[in-house]
């Protein structure tokens, strides 16, 4: 039986390693080289390329001889360059599919109503053969935007899986309850919804927040602002730089993590639960939002409009709490591991190639 050969397509260089190819951007990690590494452990050839604007194009065409298809990821080009630099690939991209190669789109984010972003999207929809996106949600808008097919494979989670724990009621005098946020600066705005519905806990109990972004001064000294207000009753808020080992250590460490958001924002309704899953792997109770994404695992964690109700829901139940983790780690094993989604990934090229 032939070999699939896959090569992944990135338009920002990626960090070398003794493991292979990864990035500081966790859509580039979900959505290309944990992929590519799992193809490779299923005994396909499977690379990862760079097109952005330093790559020698007329070369990269050369590397693609042979293969069956390649996955074209996120357009990683600043809004103020994309313009410029995004034609170029996009012609590109058609250069591979004259070829005979099957080209496969991979969305993550709903960027159509974007006036710059959207219609270099639109077009990279339609230059593919088969479009794949990271949800259901984000599948069924894609197909009202595009008469090309549209698929779906999921986020892998990544590291190790922890051991769950939980924190238990206790009065003031308690140890700080522990939690984490993690996420892109971007989210931000939904974080401030989180703070207001902390506040009444945060007076009930000390309460301990790590705040894990991108570094920033506007977002650093709204955090700290936060942590000023949280003091006078004993609590504290906190920025930490974002970094893939910060997150993890942040993990460890917390006793629940938080997922504000914002259902009825249409850019937020198609994420997926890579988070929820992230910190259910890691052994954390999680309290969201109600996103669609998170409501599959609504019996694994806490998911509701008010996230303190869910973090008290926890200190009074921290038996069911541990058994809602478990579950929840067993759901992640069995629909989000590399593995299981490196085969995803191979069954929807597979069936591209024909």
């Amino acid at each position: 039986m032939k070999k699939l050969r896959v090569a992944w397509i990135s338009t920002e260089a990626l960090d070398k390693t003794t493991r292979g190819p990864t990035s500081a951007r966790a859509s580039l990690r979900y959505r290309l080289t944990i992929p590519s590494a799992g193809l490779q452990r299923l005994g396909c050839e499977s690379s990862v390329l760079y097109a952005g604007p330093s790559a020698n194009r007329r070369a990269l065409l050369s590397r693609l001889d042979g293969v069956d298809a390649v996955v074209f990821t996120k357009m990683m080009i600043d809004i103020g360059r994309l313009a410029r630099e995004a034609p170029p690939v996009l012609q590109f991209l058609a250069e591979v599919g004259a070829r005979g190669i099957k080209v496969l789109a991979d969305f993550s984010d709903y960027t159509f109503s974007d006036p710059v972003r959207g219609p270099v999207d639109h077009s990279l929809a339609n230059i593919a053969d088969l479009v794949v996106t990271s949800t259901p949600e984000l599948a069924k808008v894609m197909r009202e935007t595009t008469p090309v097919p549209v698929a779906t494979v999921t986020d892998p989670v990544e590291g190790e899986r922890g051991e769950p724990r939980v924190a238990r009621a206790a009065g003031s005098s308690a140890e700080p309850l522990a939690l984490v946020w993690f996420g892109h600066w971007s989210n931000f705005r939904t974080l401030r919804l989180a703070w207001q519905q902390l506040a009444p806990l945060a007076a009930e109990r000390p309460v301990s927040l790590v705040v894990i972004s991108t570094p920033g001064p506007e977002r650093e000294r709204e955090v700290a602002e936060i942590d000023a207000q949280w003091r006078k009753t004993g609590s504290a808020c906190r920025f930490r730089s974002w970094s893939v080992p910060a997150v993890f250590e942040a993990l460890r460490e917390a006793d629940a993590v938080i997922i504000p958001s914002d259902p009825q924002d249409q850019q937020k309704i198609v994420k997926s639960p890579n988070r929820f899953c992230e910190s259910l792997w890691a052994g954390r109770f999680v309290v969201a939002h109600p996103l669609p994404s998170y409501q599959v695992f609504a019996a694994c964690g806490w998911v509701g409009a008010d996230l303190a109700e869910g973090l008290r829901w926890m200190l009074g139940h921290p038996d069911e709490a541990l058994a809602r983790i478990r579950a929840g780690q067993a759901a992640v094993a069995a629909s989000h591991s590399p593995e299981v989604v490196a085969q995803a990934w191979k069954s929807v090229i597979e069936k591209a190639i024909g």
